[in-house]
Formats: structure tokens, sequence, C-alpha cells
């Protein structure tokens, strides 16, 4: 009884219900295509954050920059280059070592976020197997080189701990599911 009482005041309630939403706000389109950072400004957030950047190498659209932190070495390449601008950043690294497994490798991804690893096959007959790390990021418009801070941070913490997974007896344990 009840729920027939509900849809005959609903019924009779339908021409309220029946009204156009009202039109969308107009909004600013969007860019066609995000600006990013230049090269400068990007290897000049690496270096401020007390990396050595080595001058960068050229391919089509793809800049690559060496970058060292340390003993620790890792490449940032910048795609999608255009009018000295590249919208997007991808930070990687490879680590060989006793450690660097698809298991030790799959257990230490399902407990970190943000930087991703994967098990390279050794590439020749005889070699090291690697752990492979990268971590993506977007450049927006307008936000400035400061807008790399965080990310470096990120990579640098997470990166370094891959590599101490995949190198030591220690942090192999440290992934080791409870």
């Amino acid at each position: 009884m009840k729920l027939a009482a509900f849809a005959v005041a609903l019924l009779a309630a339908g021409p309220a219900f029946a009204q156009t939403a009202p039109a969308a706000p107009a909004t600013q389109a969007a860019p066609a295509r995000w600006s990013g950072l230049t090269v400068a400004e990007i290897t000049g957030r690496l270096t401020a954050a007390g990396l050595t950047v080595a001058p960068p190498q050229m391919n089509a659209d793809r800049v690559y920059l060496r970058v060292t932190d340390g003993e620790f070495r890792w490449v940032a390449t910048l795609f999608s280059c255009t009018n000295g601008s590249c919208p997007d950043v991808q930070f990687t690294a490879a680590f060989s070592g006793p450690n660097a497994t698809p298991e030790i490798i799959s257990r230490w991804n399902g407990s970190r976020r943000f930087v991703k690893a994967f098990y390279a096959e050794p590439e020749a007959a005889g070699g090291e197997a690697q752990a492979v790390a990268q971590y993506d990021v977007l450049l927006s418009r307008g936000a400035g080189p400061e807008q790399l801070d965080d990310p470096i941070q990120v990579w640098r913490s997470l990166s370094m701990d891959l590599g101490r997974t995949v190198t030591t007896p220690e942090g192999a344990a440290a992934t080791a599911p409870n």
C-alpha cells in the first residue's frame, strides 16, 4: 500500500521531474596540448635537487638525460617534446642483483605505489636479470618547474628502495610476505 501511494505521488509530481537541466556554464576550451617544461627547466630542477645531469641527448621527439645521484645512475626520458617544451617525463633505472627475480619484484610492486618495477630477462646467455623501475610524470601547463620537486623525491626514495631490495639479502627480506 505504501509503495502504491509513493508511485501515485511520483506520477502526480511528474512535470516537476521532467524539467530540463539548465545549460552548463561556459568554460574555457582545454588546451590542445600540454606545454610542459623546457629541457633547461627540467635539468635545473634535477640539479637543484642535488643531482648531476649529463648534457641532453636527443632522438626524434625524445630527450634523454643521464642522471647521477651518488653511486645511483638513472635516465630521465622527456617525451613528445615540441617547440622547446616537453609535456611528460619518465624516470627509469635498472638494477642487477641476486634478488632480481619475478617473485621479489612482484612483492615489491604489491606494497608500493607510484614507482613500478618489472622483471627484465638477461640480454645474453649467462647475463644477469634486472629489476627495472619506472615512474611517469605528467607536467602541467603553467605549474612551473617546482612541480617536479615531489616526484623527484618520490622517485629517489622508491627507486633506491628497489635497488636495495634487488642487491642485498636484507632488501629481499624486507619484501618477504608476513
